[in-house]
């Protein structure tokens, strides 16, 4: 029961609590609620909802914006939304800074209640950096104004940051609400610096980065130097400064005109050089180089001067007489003014300014009055040696130029070319007399015959040329024709004659002459003299007709010589009979053949001896030491040919009686032929007398041998001996060494038992050097041991000796009388060595001891004592 009343008193409640709800004043409702606040250019949207018991109810909902406009707007950005009954939005396209302000949503409810509700609509603008350059780059030296143009809505906060630091105002920096100022900026202003905006009532912070490079106006530092150029050659400038960033290059002419590009010229615009090409005069004057960067520029300038090569304005030929005097001007133009300098072309040295060596010639120079310069070069008692070609030469920084010219001489004839006098014709055959006269100007040539010019008329007596070479052609029919013309020349400085003779000449007479001279079994050489006529004119050569003795003339072989030469027929047959005969021959033509002669070729044999060089002093001196080359000439062969030449070489050495005397055995080489006619001596032994044999031989046996001695040259790095090489007296020292007498020389070289003993000799060194360090330092090794040995030695001998002092009870009875029982014998050899066979007695003791201590007084070793016993041999 009670359960049921709480429930019953639970639903009371809660129907009061609804009649409560349902009573609410009726009113709207704005989301978001109060104000809302959006960036220029985004979307708003607001919801006007009206809470009420029956939306339907609601009538005439709207909104305004600020200041009582109408929505939508008249260029609709803004407009109304319908959400249903009672719901109305409000919907902005793009905020705009006029769209801002007090929005009211209002409406009428149940016909009689009036609503309304607002919202504010409020607008902001984001950090923006705008156009603030992120590299920027102010002039050394100026106050700079880092710029940062910040924008936003509401107002930013702005700090700064250098290469992450913060950057505060002080004496040089400034900060501004558009950038930094930082006055007199240099290039430690340099680096990165961080514009940093904030607005606090967006809760946003963004910075901007701004790379400060400070730039640093040009300043030339090699400046462009003045130059002198060669015409038609090329110059170049050189101008370099130094900048931020590195500047660039352009010149300009003395009229300012841009040179980049223009004919003649090149500009590199990075290096800064200006190169002026093919240089002309025009081109001389001012340049101008100006280097640029951002920062500023900077200018600099240079002369050029254009040398101009020398111009020969004037070099003439000149002709003078012999004795006359003559005067060479030359003159040349140019920039600068040229220096003039003469020399013949045939001369190695120039002639100098003022009289030069030959006194006759003297050199100066002067200016005209054009300012060219002008060399005078004066030839006094001029000679025929001045004719000929001469060089002018002007000199100057602008080059060198040289210009020729000639001194003629004039001089009267003369025949001293005259290239023969004497002329020869035979069987009526025309000649030619010619003269040939030397002249300046050319001589004219007159021909007279036994003084009487020659008939003009007569048809054998023609002239072919008049001059400088005159030709007469005669005829000669007779014997009035031959014998002295004279040929006269003349031209304006003088007439000279000159003669020559015209002679009959005819063949040789007959050769009546002619000896053997050698004979082999195929070959036979003759010892031919001249005929006694030789026709007039020099026999040329010889000629000669053979056959066997049995052959007629008609088929018998000939053939000639010429005049001096080896008069030598080969091929002949070997024991057949021959006939020659013989004629000589000129100019002319041949003589008659000679009587005949008859001669028997020998039968075949061994060849003829071969010919070598041999001096006459009996023997060759070769230049090397250890061969020589041997060279030889083919023998005849007798009717057999060679086969081979055999080269047997031995030593030797003189006998006393200006004879050879052979030592060790002779070695024998073979050189195969045909083949070469020379051969190699190999391995002699140095300043060495050799005896060379050499034979040809052919199948039928040897020649007879060709001798030959030489001596090789001594050998500069052999020791020095007391006995000369090549002797008697060194072929026995080979023996006593084992070297065979006559062996072919090699050189000296170390054999291996002296390597080895070296080897040794150098280990023994080295022991014994390790063996003083060990002694000086470590009192050991072998050395120690010997002055321990020696020391040890010397304690024994004294214990010796103390030994034979304490020892009285041996030479004393058990009665204790002494008695002497001893002996001592001195070493002849050696009086400090003292031998005792028995025990001494107290006398002798004495006596070693006094002779001990005067030895020490004197310096000097005490006697050495030597103990034999009674029955051990001294």
């Amino acid at each position: 029961m009670r359960t049921r009343n709480v429930q019953q008193l639970m639903l009371l409640v809660f129907l009061q609590l609804f009649q409560v709800i349902l009573a609410q004043e009726p009113r709207l409702l704005i989301q978001p609620d109060g104000q809302i606040s959006k960036s220029l250019g985004e979307t708003v949207y607001v919801s006007c909802r009206a809470e009420v018991s029956d939306p339907n109810l609601v009538t005439e909902m709207r909104w305004t914006g600020p200041g009582s406009n109408e929505i939508p707007n008249y260029d609709r950005t803004i407009e109304i939304i319908e959400d249903g009954p009672g719901s109305l939005g409000l919907y902005i396209q793009k905020l705009r800074e006029e769209d801002t302000g007090t929005y009211n949503c209002s409406a009428v409810y149940a016909g009689n209640q009036n609503l309304m509700s607002s919202i504010q609509v409020m607008s902001f603008v984001k950090i923006d950096f705008g156009d603030t350059p992120s590299h920027q780059t102010p002039i050394v030296g100026t106050d700079a104004l880092i710029k940062c143009l910040v924008t936003s809505s509401p107002s930013p906060v702005i700090d700064w940051l250098k290469d992450g630091r913060p950057l505060r105002t002080d004496e040089r920096h400034i900060i501004q609400q558009d950038g930094v100022l930082v006055r007199g900026i240099t290039e430690g202003d340099e680096g990165v610096y961080r514009c940093r905006a904030r607005v606090a009532l967006l809760g946003a912070l963004d910075s901007r980065d701004i790379q400060v490079e400070v730039y640093v106006p040009p300043k030339i530092t090699t400046r462009p130097q003045d130059t002198s150029g060669v015409e038609k050659e090329a110059v170049t400038f050189q101008c370099v400064a130094e900048g931020k960033p590195a500047p660039k290059y352009s010149w300009v002419d003395d009229q300012s005109r841009p040179l980049g590009g223009q004919e003649g010229y090149y500009v590199d615009e990075v290096k800064g050089e200006l190169t002026v090409l093919d240089l002309r005069p025009d081109q001389a004057g001012t340049y101008r180089c100006t280097a640029t960067n951002p920062a500023g520029n900077d200018v600099a300038e240079a002369q050029l001067r254009v040398l101009t090569k020398p111009k020969l304005e004037q070099f003439l030929n000149i002709t003078v007489p012999v004795a006359g005097n003559a005067e060479f001007r030359c003159v040349f133009s140019g920039d600068p003014r040229p220096n003039i300098s003469f020399q013949k072309e045939t001369s190695v040295e120039p002639f100098y300014d003022g009289i030069n060596s030959d006194a006759r010639i003297e050199v100066e120079q002067t200016v005209d009055d054009y300012g060219n310069s002008v060399g005078i070069m004066k030839i006094s008692d001029v000679k025929r040696s001045d004719d000929g070609l001469y060089t002018c030469t002007g000199s100057s920084g602008g080059g060198e130029t040289i210009g020729w010219g000639h001194i003629t001489v004039q001089f009267a004839p003369t025949f001293e070319k005259q290239p023969t006098d004497e002329f020869w014709s035979w069987e009526q055959e025309k000649v030619n007399l010619t003269c040939v006269a030397s002249s300046i100007p050319n001589a004219t040539i007159q021909w007279y015959i036994r003084n009487e010019e020659i008939p003009q008329r007569d048809p054998n007596l023609r002239v072919l040329a008049l001059g400088p070479t005159g030709v007469l052609e005669v005829n000669p029919l007779d014997n009035s024709y031959f014998g002295t013309y004279t040929c006269q020349a003349t031209n304006e400085l003088g007439v000279v004659n000159h003669d020559v003779t015209l002679k009959q000449v005819h063949k040789p007479g007959p050769v009546t002459s002619v000896k053997v001279d050698k004979i082999t079994a195929t070959t036979i050489t003759w010892r031919i003299l001249e005929p006694h006529d030789n026709g007039g004119r020099p026999i040329t050569s010889f000629l000669v007709q053979y056959k066997l003795r049995n052959m007629a003339w008609d088929d018998a072989e000939a053939s000639s010589w010429t005049k001096g030469s080896a008069y030598t027929l080969e091929r002949l047959l070997p024991k057949e009979h021959y006939v020659f005969r013989f004629a000589a021959k000129n100019e002319v033509g041949i003589s008659e053949w000679s009587g005949e002669k008859s001669e028997q070729m020998p039968e075949v044999t061994v060849p003829e001896e071969p010919l070598i060089f041999v001096n006459d002093e009996g023997v060759n001196f070769v230049p090397y030491t250890d061969h020589y080359d041997l060279q030889w000439k083919t023998p005849l062969d007798n009717g057999d040919p060679i086969n081979y030449f055999t080269v047997i070489y031995y030593q030797v050495v003189e006998d006393g009686s200006g004879g050879w005397k052979t030592l060790g055995a002779k070695i024998e080489k073979t050189v195969e032929f045909p083949g070469v006619t020379t051969y190699q001596i190999q391995k002699l032994r140095p300043d060495t007398h050799y005896r060379i044999e050499l034979r040809a031989h052919n199948s039928i046996g040897y020649s007879s041998p060709a001798e030959l001695v030489i001596k090789t040259a001594h050998d500069p790095h052999a020791p020095v001996s007391d006995d000369a090489p090549g002797t008697a007296s060194n072929h026995l020292s080979n023996r006593a060494t084992g070297s065979p007498a006559g062996a072919p020389y090699t050189e000296p070289t170390l054999g291996i038992g002296i390597v080895v003993g070296i080897v040794i000799i150098g280990a023994l060194v080295l022991l014994i050097i390790l063996d003083l360090v060990c002694f000086f330092c470590r009192d050991a090794g072998v050395t120690a041991s010997l002055v321990k040995a020696v020391a040890s030695k010397e304690k024994d001998k004294e214990a010796m000796i103390d030994n034979v002092k304490n020892n009285s009870d041996e030479t004393l009875n058990p009665q204790g009388k002494q008695r002497s029982v001893g002996h001592i014998t001195r070493d002849g050899s050696n009086p400090h060595i003292i031998i005792i066979t028995n025990p001494l007695d107290t006398g002798d003791k004495a006596a070693i001891l006094k002779e001990e201590e005067e030895a020490k007084m004197q310096g000097q070793d005490g006697p050495q004592v030597v103990v034999v016993t009674k029955d051990s041999p001294v």
